[in-house]
């Protein structure tokens, strides 16, 4: 009996096919990495690669593609911070690298001549279109951080004064201390000193900074937020904290940055076709 399951079993076992398994069809078994080579830099080898310079150009091609200083996402940077960067890592001059870029369309130098934009400095955000509302919740943000920036300076100075007011001493039965020579004149030395200073109109908290530039009847937080136009919203932002950032009794203790109208000459981005040749993407014909 047992010889005949055995015999049956591995006459079926014959007849059955052999089991193929096949690789799923997004997996490819093909070793070949060809599809992971840099198509950017060998398109700029191919082209400046007789150049003593290309080592200086492909670096300068690659390092705007890490930081995504693309065409496609407004991002920009001007010649001046490509120096400051790149200027000791290049072997050639950054004007020198970029002209060759500029040659074989890997990248593109925006708004050359004087042309303006709408900056978020925080972010480096460029605006080319001053209709592009697309900016409005980038201000908001900006002023939303000055704003409690501002309203917790005011907190903890007002927390301040409070103890202060506390803690003085206070003069039994209402009586006057008494005052020396030597600490009235000294008295009156400090008082002649805070005149000179009231006479200076220098602002010393952000509050009277930011009324200083705005030169309006309404509190700060309306003229930031209040008016209908966005464009005159960001301006008075803008002079804000351009007048903070310049004055040596005030500090910003939360992180925001200018916004406002910026030159665009000499400010570069990597193309589309380049961006495209890099992530190996189609080129559009």
């Amino acid at each position: 009996m047992d010889a005949y399951f055995s015999n049956s079993a591995r006459s079926h076992a014959e007849e059955l096919p052999p089991v193929v398994i096949e690789n799923p069809p997004h997996y490819t078994m093909s070793t070949n990495d060809s599809d992971d080579s840099d198509r950017l830099e060998q398109y700029i080898r191919d082209e400046k690669g007789h150049l003593p310079s290309s080592e200086s150009i492909v670096t300068l091609a690659n390092w705007l593609y890490a930081n995504e200083y693309f065409e496609t996402n407004d991002r920009l940077i001007p010649t001046s911070d490509l120096k400051e960067i790149l200027g000791d890592r290049l072997e050639y001059g950054v004007d020198t690298a970029l002209d060759h870029l500029e040659e074989i369309n890997v990248v593109t130098e925006v708004s050359r001549g004087g042309g303006q934009i709408i900056l978020h400095e925080r972010k480096n955000k460029a605006f080319f279109n001053p209709s592009n509302r697309d900016m409005i919740p980038f201000l908001e943000e900006e002023v939303s951080r000055f704003l409690e920036d501002l309203h917790e300076q005011e907190r903890r100075r007002l927390e301040s004064d409070d103890t202060s007011t506390d803690e003085a001493p206070s003069v039994a039965d209402g009586g006057e201390p008494e005052t020396s020579a030597e600490d009235a004149d000294s008295e009156t030395k400090g008082a002649e000193v805070d005149d000179d200073e009231d006479t200076d109109n220098v602002p010393t908290t952000l509050r009277a900074v930011a009324a200083a530039v705005l030169d309006v009847e309404v509190p700060v937080e309306d003229a930031l937020t209040n008016p209908t136009d966005y464009i005159e919203r960001i301006e008075r932002f803008d002079g804000i904290v351009s007048a903070i950032i310049e004055n040596d009794e005030v500090s910003r203790e939360r992180e925001y940055e200018p916004m406002g109208w910026r030159n665009t000459a000499n400010k570069w981005v990597l193309t589309k076709t380049a961006k495209a040749r890099k992530e190996n993407e189609s080129l559009a014909g």
